[in-house]
């Protein structure tokens, strides 16, 4: 007898039209019972931790931080920094890793024990006066320009409970909560910060920015504001501190060529403000209007949005696999956020979009429907290129190319068949799949584990999202 197929019913080998609903359905299923099993499991973590002292909590989630390979004592020395951003390194340790973010960390146990800092709890709770009066009493008391004072860096970042997080992720984590007249102080709060210099790409102690925090599975629409504003000043935020020129200016010509120290980002006119000692003022420039010393070598400007955390994941992850699509237009539409982006365990927004766990998602549609355009976009040009050339003898097609294209990858042209033929047994019959996938989408097996994209919204509880596809 012949042997049974080994093929499994459940995730098909090919998929035409008809099947999509029902195929979409039963791996739909299986992803809300691993979001609920998660949800659980979360849910139970949360109250073990809640349960214990607030300096108990520390404990714990430093051994845990520890066990995962985090150098605390290097945190411990660098209070306003991002500490140890070291990659981490196995698929246990990147699974105990989101379990922490699910829960928070120590978070909720600061804000139940007002273990904040005064400067922190104003922004966290939207005080927008008490914020602005505690920077001015600090900039006014340093020399400008105040972007090199270590005092006003020391307000601006210094990193607050267990989880390392600067004033401005405190506004996109424990302030995901506000509602109406709080959202548009926390919102005014990030701007005062963003303007005296507050760094929009800082990370906690996982590597997450604002992007992860705010831009997530639990985005609000203030932390998508707040996100679109630090995107906009991580572009230029590698001139801040910086020694810069002036030119091109046409409404204050007699600036021109005048040197100063550039300091922070207004998120309402996209301007910096740059400190002129020459005649000791302060004026606010568009970037475009900045240029270093041409001995200075061009910084790369900071996509924010693809900065990828210690376990190689962006933000992007954990909205395809929430489903988010009102976050997925905001980063793929309005900032093109890369799809491309691998994580430690090898996935990309892109392959999880076309794996099995959740297909037919609206977010995973509009992934594959960039993917499709990008390929459209690169077979075009590359076309544009080759066209005129047989691929196999590199003979001139002139405009007559065009009738002996692949039929598949759309890709290579040839002078007739013959040559269609050599140069497939020659080695574009493996290249041919790859090229197409361009177009297509690409499919591939499912990550090595059950894996975890978590996320949290805090002051109300945990939340903790498990991948719907397993191996």
């Amino acid at each position: 007898m012949g042997k049974k197929s080994r093929r499994r019913n459940n995730r098909p080998s090919a998929l035409n039209d008809g099947d999509m609903p029902n195929i979409a359905a039963g791996y739909r299923a299986h992803a809300r019972q691993m979001m609920s099993q998660g949800f659980d499991e979360s849910c139970a973590k949360m109250n073990e931790i809640s349960s214990m002292s607030l300096e108990k909590q520390k404990q714990e989630i430093r051994r845990t931080l520890v066990t995962i390979g985090t150098d605390c004592d290097m945190n411990d020395r660098d209070p306003f920094g991002d500490g140890d951003q070291s990659h981490i390194t196995s698929l246990k340790k990147r699974d105990t890793a989101r379990e922490v973010y699910s829960i928070g960390g120590d978070i909720h146990g600061h804000g139940e024990n007002n273990a904040f800092s005064k400067f922190a709890f104003d922004c966290i709770f939207g005080q927008v006066e008490a914020v602005n009066a505690m920077i001015l009493q600090v900039v006014n008391s340093v020399p400008k320009p105040w972007s090199r004072s270590n005092y006003v860096n020391a307000l601006l970042e210094k990193r607050e409970t267990s989880m390392r997080l600067s004033p401005l992720l405190l506004i996109v984590s424990a302030g995901k909560n506000a509602v109406g007249v709080a959202q548009k102080n926390l919102v005014e709060i990030a701007h005062l910060l963003l303007k005296y210099g507050a760094r929009p790409d800082a990370k906690d102690v996982l590597g997450k920015t604002v992007c992860h925090y705010g831009a997530g599975a639990f985005a609000t629409s203030m932390t998508l504001e707040v996100v679109d504003m630090c995107i906009h000043a991580a572009r230029t935020s590698y001139l801040y501190g910086e020694v810069i020129e002036l030119f091109d200016l046409k409404s204050a010509k007699d600036l021109n060529g005048l040197k100063g120290v550039v300091g922070g980002f207004d998120s309402k006119t996209k301007r910096r403000s740059v400190f002129l000692e020459e005649t000791n003022r302060e004026v606010w420039v568009k970037p475009d209007n900045m240029r270093l010393p041409s001995s200075q070598s061009q910084p790369e400007v900071i996509m924010l949005a693809d900065v990828q955390d210690r376990l190689g994941s962006v933000s992007l992850h954990e909205v395809v696999m929430n489903d988010r699509m009102d976050v997925a237009e905001f980063l793929l539409q309005t900032h093109k956020t890369s799809i491309h982006t691998l994580d430690l365990d090898d996935i990309s927004p892109l392959k999880m979009s076309t794996g099995g766990g959740v297909l037919a998602s609206s977010v995973c549609k509009l992934v594959i429907k960039i993917a499709q355009k990008e390929g459209s976009e690169s077979r075009k040009a590359k076309k544009k290129q080759n066209k005129q050339v047989c691929a196999n003898c590199k003979k001139d097609l002139g405009e007559s190319g065009e009738e002996f294209e692949c039929a598949a990858c759309h890709s290579v042209t040839y002078c007739g068949k013959e040559c269609q033929r050599e140069h497939w047994n020659n080695g574009h019959k493996k290249e041919c799949k790859n090229l197409k996938l361009l177009h297509t989408g690409v499919k591939v097996p499912p990550p090595p584990s059950g894996m975890t994209y978590a996320s949290f919204s805090m002051l109300s509880g945990a939340s903790h999202t498990k991948g719907g596809y397993q191996k």
